[in-house]
């Protein structure tokens, strides 16, 4: 058992440290939204890998999803997460 212990911590950690990393990645991306422009000028490929997706379904994750997380952050979830962090 003290193995799957051990395991499990590991697993915790690594997913603090991947949402961190998410969330870090993602607020660079809505700065680059912003710098770019790219509620105007982005343009996606409809014969592409990301034809299903729309500049809209981006909008949202770049900015509300990015907001929402920073809230919870903001709201101590930074501390619970940052304590994993190696």
């Amino acid at each position: 058992m003290a193995n799957r212990h051990e395991e499990y911590t590991g697993l915790v950690r690594q997913n603090a440290i991947q949402l961190w990393q998410a969330h870090k990645n993602l607020q660079a991306l809505a700065t680059e939204w912003q710098a770019q422009n790219y509620t105007a000028t982005l343009v996606i490929d409809p014969q592409g890998n990301n034809a299903d997706v729309t500049v809209a379904n981006l909008s949202s994750v770049v900015h509300d999803t990015t907001t929402a997380i920073e809230a919870l952050m903001a709201a101590g979830h930074a501390t619970n997460v940052t304590t994993l962090l190696e």
